[in-house]
């Protein structure tokens, strides 16, 4: 159901991430909104490795609700404000997929929707 794309002629990549993903037949696909790192009372820290946890725990609440879990997921878009959150963040992202290392964008960015957010992450997944 699913093929690893990673061409020999081409640079290897550059994190946790295979350069594509062929998912053949997949009986669902989710879609998820960007998540944030805040915490179920709506309250966010101030520090990106608590937002870079919270975010995941949040995705993979979701994850859950569908029945699916991290190994579903085929495309990961990260956008985190501030070059020096890029580090922490990326740790946590490898800690989360593990070996499992879908397709995936990070993007610097000026600001998010609140001035509080560092980081929002949001998915595919299917299976």
């Amino acid at each position: 159901m699913r093929k690893i794309i990673a061409p020999g002629n081409m640079p290897k990549p550059a994190s946790a991430y295979h350069h594509g993903l062929l998912v053949t037949s997949p009986r669902q696909t989710l879609y998820l909104s960007g998540q944030l790192g805040e915490y179920p009372d709506g309250t966010i820290s101030d520090e990106i490795e608590a937002q870079a946890h919270q975010v995941w725990v949040n995705l993979k609440i979701l994850l859950a609700e569908a029945d699916m879990s991290v190994a579903d997921i085929v495309k990961v878009t990260s956008y985190i404000v501030g070059r020096e959150n890029i580090g922490p963040y990326v740790e946590r992202h490898k800690q989360e997929t593990g070996e499992h290392l879908p397709p995936w964008t990070l993007i610097l960015v000026e600001g998010l929707g609140s001035p509080d957010y560092l980081v929002e992450v949001d998915v595919t997944a299917a299976r």
